[in-house]
């Protein structure tokens, strides 16, 4: 396995990282983000409308909206798409993924809770009523919530946890908007009494591997916002002087910056190696509890790090380093916390 990126890869970032600096935070790119990129569609088949590309593709953009701390809602709506590509039947992608693909219809990964996929901690169920399936129950924090037209929502029906496409339109749905410690990611609380859904395919397996490609992705995204808060504390390391001197010149904030970057690397590898092996469910099943727990530790280390480098400048909502430890908190607690991914990664090789 070849651990580096082509020169395409390296377009494909610099595109991103261009397109990023001048829309990043305007809620109007995500039209662009959609039809003119195309990036919500890089890792879905040619034809079901997709790039044709790879996780690694997606990986590196997710890298870049983490370096950028763009509030652009692209990680739960991928998410979602990657639902409906992997558990959908040939009819649900047909008539789901184009409108989700070019920005017609947004959604949001209602399945981000730990234990999405466990059966016995579900708190949402469905049932059949009238020879119709609804759901009941609640779920949250749901990432990007509020303003999506389609949740995919984590429901029990009998022993097995399926997913369902539940339109935010219906009657029995509620989708209420909660504060959220990280401004530049929102997040809801979703409400299901009697609500109509529809579940994507009819085989109880894929759900993990579904929820591992998330892991994957967020891991991707936290990466790039442990390297912007490295990128800062050079910057700042090399500016900033005290007693005639920048103070990346001492020995304390050299350390700082060098366990920074020595974690970063690390994960860029294991971020690398989980998507290169998005292909093989085996593969990806060992890689995506172990680079999503890896790459919350580095980025929670970073943002605080970066903060002693800053000297506590950053507990100021004038600089936006605060910004990235809110981020990686709240990354962290997605799909559970590093602890429970390295529990599930033990269980799923058998120690």
């Amino acid at each position: 396995m070849d651990f580096q990126y082509s020169s395409e890869h390296e377009a494909l970032r610099d595109s991103t990282r261009d397109f990023l600096d001048v829309h990043g935070r305007d809620e109007r790119g995500w039209h662009t983000v959609c039809t003119d990129l195309e990036l919500p569609g890089l890792a879905v088949p040619a034809e079901h409308g997709g790039v044709g590309a790879t996780l690694v593709e997606s990986a590196i953009v997710f890298e870049e909206f983490g370096r950028a701390l763009s509030p652009l809602p692209l990680a739960s709506h991928v998410f979602a798409v990657h639902a409906v590509l992997r558990l959908g039947d040939d009819e649900q992608r047909h008539r789901l993924l184009p409108g989700l693909l070019g920005g017609a219809r947004r959604a949001a990964f209602a399945a981000t809770a730990p234990g999405a996929g466990n059966a016995a901690v579900a708190t949402v169920w469905a049932t059949q009523n009238d020879g119709r399936t609804v759901l009941d129950g609640g779920c949250g924090p749901v990432v990007q919530g509020h303003g999506a037209d389609l949740l995919v929502v984590a429901a029990r029906t009998g022993d097995n946890v399926g997913l369902y496409v539940v339109d935010t339109a219906a009657p029995g749905v509620g989708v209420t908007e909660l504060p959220s410690f990280d401004a530049s990611r929102p997040v809801a609380r979703v409400t299901l009494r009697q609500a109509a859904a529809e579940r994507l395919g009819s085989a109880p397996d894929g759900l993990d591997r579904v929820l591992d490609t998330a892991r994957v992705l967020l891991a991707a995204e936290m990466l790039g916002g442990a390297e912007a808060c490295l990128d800062r504390s050079i910057e700042y390391a090399c500016s900033r002087t005290q007693f005639d001197r920048p103070i990346g010149t001492f020995q304390a904030v050299k350390h700082m910056c060098a366990e920074m970057a020595i974690e970063i690397d690390a994960t860029r590898v294991a971020v690398m190696f989980a998507a290169m092996s998005a292909d093989d469910p085996a593969e990806l099943a060992v890689a995506a509890p172990l680079v999503k727990a890896q790459a919350a530790d580095t980025f929670t280390l970073c943002a605080n790090t970066a903060t002693q480098v800053h000297g506590g400048i950053a507990f100021t909502w004038e600089h936006d380093l605060h910004r990235y430890l809110r981020r990686a908190k709240t990354c962290e607690a997605l799909f559970g916390s590093s602890s429970r991914h390295r529990a599930l990664l033990a269980d799923r090789v058998g120690l």
